[in-house]
């Protein structure tokens, strides 16, 4: 009898692998697979977007350390820029208190020649004038005849009288 009863076990065990096998087969071609599918195409998107990072990653390094060489060399222009502006300022000082000074020195030049030119007319008019009142003196001494001391008198009255007369016009 052992072996009777171990007959219907055995075709129930085969009919609960034949069963099992057509579950697994049908999970496997409808679920297995489209999840499989599934998550090997969620890994591939990972992975592109992890690729895409590090790629995103290193395009800003690289523009960051653009930006800042850039940066530094904006630096270094703007100072070359201030420093050459400020000798362009230093040549322009020096330029204009140069031709300040030339033309301080011309102003100085004219005014003593000025001077000069002045005293020299006034030299020419005190002669005339001087050379005037001795033709007027003596024709007044020849015109009298007198003497000394009133010769000195006539000067001296002559004297002031040209001298009010002429000097102040």
């Amino acid at each position: 009898m052992f072996v009777v009863r171990a007959l219907p076990e055995l075709s129930s065990m085969i009919l609960a692998w034949a069963a099992l096998l057509l579950l697994y087969l049908f999970l496997r071609h409808f679920l297995y697979k489209p999840v499989s599918q599934f998550l090997n195409d969620r890994k591939a998107k990972i992975q592109s977007d992890i690729d895409g990072a590090k790629t995103l990653k290193e395009e800003a390094i690289t523009l960051r350390d653009d930006y800042e060489s850039r940066i530094s060399l904006a630096k270094k222009e703007s100072q070359e820029i201030i420093e050459s502006a400020r000798k362009r300022g230093e040549e322009l000082k020096e330029d204009i208190l140069a031709e300040a000074r030339k033309e301080a020195e011309g102003i100085v030049s004219r005014a003593r020649r000025e001077i000069i030119r002045e005293r020299e007319m006034a030299f020419q008019d005190i002669k005339s004038q001087a050379g005037e009142m001795a033709i007027l003196i003596a024709s007044r001494i020849m015109e009298e005849e007198i003497k000394m001391d009133k010769q000195n008198g006539l000067i001296d009255k002559f004297i002031d009288e040209v001298g009010n007369s002429k000097w102040q016009s």
